[in-house]
């Protein structure tokens, strides 16, 4: 078993080489280009380049299980994709999940524009706690998605706080969801949430 570092001693990194950003920071309209030469999974956030930490695998879990459960309730007019970016300029967030409008997805498609986004899911991680619970609603309310999902780890199982876009702006909470989320917004969904294993 490996000692943890003392405090006082430096973190050891990687390099990693990220192009020069244009003068007014990178924009959604850059990702292609960014994808092909930063070498890990990244977000842009006020025009920077933002590593992502490593997702745990109860988080993964838990994207894969809600990715499948809303895929089979979904009305034809919607899809339900993972980890793509929403456009918001010079902040490209990436949902854990998103409900889209089916009209706009291509093979190739990397990033949605906010008004085909209908659902917004973020599964918290220990490392993500302050972003999804705090950053995240603000980013996606300002931007007009209508419905926000956040989904926290409970002893290893899902809780679902939703939330729905109020007319002034700002998200309302809906409910906290445990064992069962039924809502009729975006669609109508009745899922039973099993247990997170492997």
């Amino acid at each position: 078993m490996t000692a943890a570092p003392h405090p006082d001693e430096p973190i050891v990194t990687r390099l990693v080489a990220l192009p020069m950003p244009p003068s007014g920071g990178f924009t959604a309209e850059d990702l292609p280009r960014l994808i092909e030469v930063v070498d890990g999974r990244f977000e842009l956030l006020d025009g920077d380049v933002v590593m992502m930490a490593p997702a745990t695998h109860w988080h993964d879990e838990a994207v894969d299980i809600l990715k499948h459960l809303l895929r089979a309730v979904a009305p034809a007019e919607f899809v339900i994709g993972t980890e793509k970016g929403i456009n918001l300029g010079a902040s490209v967030p990436e949902p854990d999940v998103l409900a889209i409008t089916r009209t706009v997805v291509r093979s190739d498609s990397l990033i949605f524009e906010p008004e085909d986004v209908h659902l917004a899911v973020e599964v918290v991680s220990p490392r993500t706690k302050t972003k999804d619970r705090k950053l995240r609603p603000l980013q996606y309310a300002e931007a007009g998605i209508k419905c926000f999902w956040r989904v926290e780890n409970e002893n290893d199982t899902m809780v679902v706080y939703t939330f729905e876009l109020l007319p002034e702006g700002g998200y309302a909470p809906t409910g906290v969801h445990r064992g069962r989320v039924k809502v009729d917004r975006p669609f109508l969904i009745d899922i039973e949430l099993p247990e997170v294993t492997w």
